[in-house]
């Protein structure tokens, strides 16, 4: 099976029952399988991300009783299978070729292709909401109509005309800002996803494609919000110079495109279809201006009132967008945070019970171990370079180790499996030997340095070194990856707690909640054991 082909059949399924998770993640969980590319990889990533689901062996005529959507492995000839994706119809169903391309064929044809293997999920109602009518499409467009005719009376429909484009940008702008924040719409999530090649929140959340040190989401509302709020406040005697300006800070963007285009195409090698609209509407407002570029240079006439009306716009618009920004970045968190604590109560005796619900795994391969290796509490980390969400875990046990390193041992194991070069191959023996020769410290910022870019050649020439025993440090990464592939260990991060394997869906800030509770626990037990033996000693 070609697998990226696979997993867009498997979102175009996800999009049917209104489930939506990160795809990169996704594609990581599942290349990262070692059943990949069986239907068990994808159902089991499906899991990963708490979609109950389940893969069974159905007769075709049994066809009639499954679910109007769902994916299943089809024969298309010669022994090749696909994972396709299959939406029933009256009379007929569609479903996705090889090419993953959509197609309708006759349900006896069908039946030519069927296999008997189907894989269903649910919506279980904590993946998604149902989205807000009113907020999401009504209110936007009572506020574009209004906007419109409130122009439309200042100055006509060339003014009009203009704002209409500029507020599509920055509806635009703002659907890239919400799936920054991992607020991604219903309309965001129809645009972006769907296609093998897009990915929106991959592209605007890439360090790499910062533009000066701002993310494009970011210079979007700038741009189109200062663009709007000065079509406000120019009246007509001034228009001419506004247009003249825009038109100048337009001409001066085009730069900026085209990079984004390059970065999109050559770096990233995904589209980002928020990103290519919002330049879309650049090139528009231009195409728009250059109809009547002729009246606007013969009547510009740039005075100290231009400059302080344009300077009161930007600084008066940039405090107002600074502090919506992080109203919004406190709603994200606090968003994520009651999904959660809907779920899960603050209290230590129920988490422990969740946490000692199932039997201890020892693993016996020597990991590396930061912080005190005697202490009563331990964590262990089951990471990879590869993982996107890895860096934030490391931030995470930075945080743990910094405050209680003297009272938990935490245990780092690196898998291995997946798409791994030998660039990464030979980072993570420069850094086992860094932790070998230099100690805690230098191993924890080494590391960090990685998760900071996760570029492996731009990591080895900061810290690669001739070494001489470059294959027993392979050797030993190796035992720890194979041990953590024998105990069905290839999600990543994965944690557990004392041997006992953490709860996928149980976040990780519970970790921190109850740090001083673990420490006090196992101290108390460490205790109470030494006092026993003091009395049978006696």
């Amino acid at each position: 099976m070609e697998l990226r082909k696979e997993i867009n059949a498997v979102f175009l399924y996800l999009k049917s029952i209104d489930v939506k998770i990160d795809k990169n993640d996704y594609i990581y969980q599942v290349e990262s399988h070692p059943e990949t590319p069986s239907l068990l990889a994808f159902s089991d990533a499906l899991g990963f991300f708490g979609i109950p689901n389940g893969a069974f062996m159905v007769d075709f005529q049994d066809f009639d009783h499954l679910p109007e959507t769902f994916l299943t492995i089809l024969d298309i000839g010669n022994g090749h299978l696909i994972l396709s994706y299959i939406e029933k119809k009256e009379q007929s169903v569609l479903y996705t070729d090889h090419e993953g391309v959509q197609k309708t064929i006759s349900i006896p044809e069908m039946e030519s292709l069927w296999t008997g293997a189907v894989l269903a999920a649910e919506n279980n109602g904590e993946i998604t909401k149902p989205s807000n009518v009113f907020y999401n499409k009504l209110l936007p467009a009572f506020i574009f109509c209004a906007v419109f005719v409130v122009l439309y009376f200042i100055g006509g429909w060339f003014i009009s005309g203009f704002g209409a484009i500029t507020m599509v940008g920055l509806l635009l702008a703002f659907e890239a800002i919400k799936t920054e924040l991992g607020l991604e719409s219903g309309f965001s999530a129809q645009f972006c996803d769907g296609n093998e090649k897009s990915s929106c929140s991959q592209i605007i959340n890439s360090e790499k494609g910062k533009i000066a040190g701002f993310k494009l989401s970011d210079l979007s509302v700038f741009l189109f919000g200062i663009q709007l709020f000065s079509l406000l406040v120019f009246n007509k005697e001034l228009i001419n110079n506004y247009y003249f300006l825009i038109g100048f800070s337009l001409l001066g963007c085009i730069p900026f495109t085209l990079y984004s285009v390059y970065f999109q195409m050559k770096v990233e090698k995904k589209w980002c279809p928020i990103c290519l609209s919002i330049i879309g509407v650049i090139y528009a407002q231009l195409i728009y201006l250059s109809f009547n570029m002729t009246e606007i240079l013969n009547n510009v006439h740039l005075d100290l009132l231009t400059v302080l009306l344009l300077s009161s716009v930007v600084i008066a618009f940039s405090g107002t967008y600074i502090f919506i920004k992080k109203a919004l970045i406190t709603y994200a968190v606090l968003k994520k945070d009651a999904e959660f604590d809907s779920r899960y109560i603050r209290h230590y005796p129920y988490f422990k019970n969740i946490l000692t619900s199932t039997d201890p795994l020892v693993l016996k391969a020597e990991p590396i171990l930061l912080g005190n290796p005697n202490a009563p509490v331990t964590i262990t980390f089951i990471t990879s370079p590869l993982c996107g969400y890895c860096r934030e875990a490391h931030d995470f046990l930075q945080r743990i180790y910094n405050q209680y390193k003297n009272q938990v041992n935490i245990k780092i194991r690196f898998n291995m499996t997946g798409v791994v070069t030998a660039e990464v191959e030979e980072m993570l023996i420069q850094l086992l030997n860094i932790y070998q020769t230099k100690g805690e410290g230098k191993f924890i910022e080494a590391l960090h340095d990685w998760y900071s870019h996760r570029q492996a050649e731009k990591w080895l020439k900061k810290y690669s070194t001739t070494l001489d025993n470059r294959t027993f440090l392979l050797n030993k990464l190796v035992s720890v990856s194979y041990e953590n592939l024998q105990n069905n260990l290839f999600f990543t991060p994965h944690y557990f707690i004392n041997d006992y394997t953490y709860p996928v869906r149980l976040n990780k800030k519970y970790i921190e909640v109850f740090m001083p509770d673990l420490i006090e626990d196992e101290w108390n037990e460490q205790h109470d054991s030494v006092k026993e033996l003091e009395v049978e000693y006696r």
